[in-house]
């Protein structure tokens, strides 16, 4: 009887221990995909800065390369105030204070302006694949309306305030003095989602709408997103993380 109680239990114990190991290995196999996802994508998050007038500010590009296109340089093309994610835990960024954050510290950095939260805000996601090298660029925007900046404040760089006519314009002007990448382009799809989300201008932001639907006809379900938290609970899914 006491050789069969042990045996049960030495049953039990060898159950459990194969229970522990495949737990362990499914975390393992969990981190590992993290980390893959991690190393394929990266995130740049921008500004869509609104003046009283509703326009959009955009500000010249300085920089002669990009870490997305290497080799090619937009140095004096317009760009929304941001860039390239400082943190690259996904899980850290991928969060409303994460990219404001980011957003924020780009400001600061590049035009030495203080931008303060919307107290309610949408996300727009534009999505740069690189099939050859399996990598995928995010590229997010935060409208921001005047009363959350100074758009007196003297910048560092050059900039523009514009409406969606003169954003069309502007993206067709030579390189070096256009908007980045041209029209339709992730910039200019952002830009135009600034002025839809957050202009004090309901021409501005009816012409934004119409031009948005011309150069993406299903942005409002792929790449704009009024309810931001649940969007960001859904891009977790995606990765998953």
């Amino acid at each position: 009887m006491a050789e069969m109680f042990l045996l049960k239990g030495f049953i039990l114990l060898l159950v459990f221990a194969a229970g522990c190991n495949i737990i362990v290995f499914l975390f393992y196999k969990k981190e590992q995909k993290a980390k893959v996802v991690q190393s394929r994508i990266t995130v740049g998050v921008f500004f869509g800065l609104i003046t009283r007038e509703g326009k959009l500010r955009l500000q010249r590009r300085t920089e002669k390369g990009s870490p997305i296109t290497p080799g090619i340089s937009y140095k004096g093309d317009f760009e929304l105030t941001g860039g390239g994610a400082r943190e690259k835990d996904l899980r850290k960024v991928l969060t409303l204070k994460g990219l404001f954050n980011e957003a924020k510290r780009e400001a600061k950095e590049e035009l030495g302006l203080m931008v303060v939260a919307p107290k309610k805000f949408p996300l727009y996601r534009a999505v740069f694949v690189n099939q050859e090298k399996g990598l995928e660029d995010w590229a997010f925007m935060i409208p921001v309306p005047p009363e959350c900046w100074d758009e007196g404040t003297k910048t560092k760089r050059e900039t523009i305030d514009i409406n969606p006519e003169e954003l069309m314009l502007l993206a067709f002007r030579p390189k070096g003095e256009q908007l980045l990448s041209g029209w339709g382009k992730r910039m200019c799809r952002m830009s135009l989602g600034a002025i839809f989300a957050a202009s004090t201008n309901p021409k501005y932001v009816n012409e934004a709408r119409i031009l948005l639907t011309e150069v993406k006809p299903d942005w409002r379900q792929t790449e704009y997103f009024i309810e931001s938290n649940k969007a960001l609970s859904l891009f977790w899914k995606e990765l998953p993380l």
